[in-house]
């Protein structure tokens, strides 16, 4: 299971409050110099885990400000981007001469990479981000007009994707890590997609795509478990049945023939791969979730107009005869060498 840890000053004696707090700061949210009144009032308390490559922390805390210097960027330079989800509180937010003021019911979005300072003008409540830049920022996005900007969690995907957020903070003690890296990821699509969208860049996320999103990477990281069924991926991404098919409605292929057609694919190239050479055609069959090997024969021929020992033969020897193809047989000789072709082209 992924887990959450939690934190707090109420551990420490109030004068120690502080400085307790300070190194959390520093430890769990990047290096980060932080400053409060001093007074042992403070108090303040984290509850933290990682969803995959995004690192997740839900923080209360008193009145206090952090920042980010040059000197600081060169001690930890993991390349995040910070985002910031406001449930209470206000909390101003600064970098690159770009200032905006956060409230609840609001987000923002900055770069680790570049100088900041956050300044919580009272007691605050948030749920903090650190997820990787690659993940969000893509190709002729202008992060300058992006960054540092208020964005709504109450309509558009900016309210998918603050509503995925906060969802991802009840459910993470309960996910595998399998499950917690697909909600990472898709935490990651959406924020990508809500940068799109006030950029004025086209785009077609809906709640449905996102699903189909997690539903397509649960599939790809667990092909090879014969456990794999509708069933047990709704189970993994606490999803209806229903919405799992809904999700697919419009592919022109069920999500069951989604999924052993993305496993055939998978036994053709091992099939053509000098590297699987020494296993056999059930082995490689049984290692892609198939669990007969007539079933396997059956469905390789109806997907790829050939049988896997010819496919396999012809892996290997473009120019061989192939065995129980005669000259009154041309066309399945042609099959054969047509879909080697697109075999080696895709590897």
């Amino acid at each position: 299971m992924a887990t959450l840890e939690v934190v707090s000053t109420d551990q420490v004696a109030p004068k120690e409050r502080l400085p307790y707090w300070q190194d959390l700061i520093w430890q769990l949210l990047g290096r980060l110099r932080s400053e409060a009144r001093a007074d042992g009032t403070f108090r303040g308390r984290m509850e933290y885990g990682d969803a995959g490559e995004v690192k997740l922390c839900r923080l209360s805390a008193s009145s206090h400000r952090v920042s980010r210097t040059p000197d600081l960027i060169r001690q930890d330079d993991r390349g995040y981007l910070k985002v910031v989800v406001q449930l209470e509180g206000s909390t101003w937010f600064e970098q690159s001469g770009h200032k905006t003021l956060l409230q609840p019911g609001e987000w923002s979005i900055y770069d680790t990479m570049k100088s900041y300072s956050v300044s919580n003008t009272s007691d605050i409540e948030q749920m903090v981000l650190l997820v990787p830049r690659e993940k969000v920022l893509t190709a002729g996005m202008n992060a300058d007009e992006l960054l540092v900007q208020r964005y709504s969690a109450q309509a558009g995907i900016g309210r998918l994707a603050g509503h995925l957020i906060r969802k991802a903070y009840d459910e993470l003690g309960e996910c595998s890590p399998e499950s917690a890296e697909t909600v990472g990821d898709a935490i990651a699509q959406l924020l990508r997609q809500s940068l799109m969208e006030r950029a004025g860049k086209p785009t077609s996320m809906s709640l449905r795509e996102a699903l189909r999103d997690r539903i397509r990477t649960h599939i790809q990281r667990n092909l090879r478990d014969p456990g794999l069924t509708i069933d047990q991926i709704a189970a993994a991404l606490r999803c209806s049945k229903r919405n799992l098919h809904k999700a697919f409605s419009n592919d022109g292929v069920t999500l069951s023939d989604y999924i052993w057609r993305q496993r055939l694919e998978r036994c053709r190239r091992d099939l053509a791969a000098p590297a699987c050479a020494w296993k056999s055609i059930t082995e490689i069959a049984y290692s892609w979730g198939f669990s007969s090997s007539t079933h396997f024969s059956k469905a390789f021929r109806e997907a790829f107009g050939t049988s896997p020992k010819l496919y396999r033969m012809m892996a290997g020897s473009e120019a061989a005869p192939a065995e129980g193809v005669s000259a009154a047989q041309p066309g399945a000789d042609l099959l054969a060498r047509a879909v080697l072709r697109e075999g080696v082209a895709s590897n």
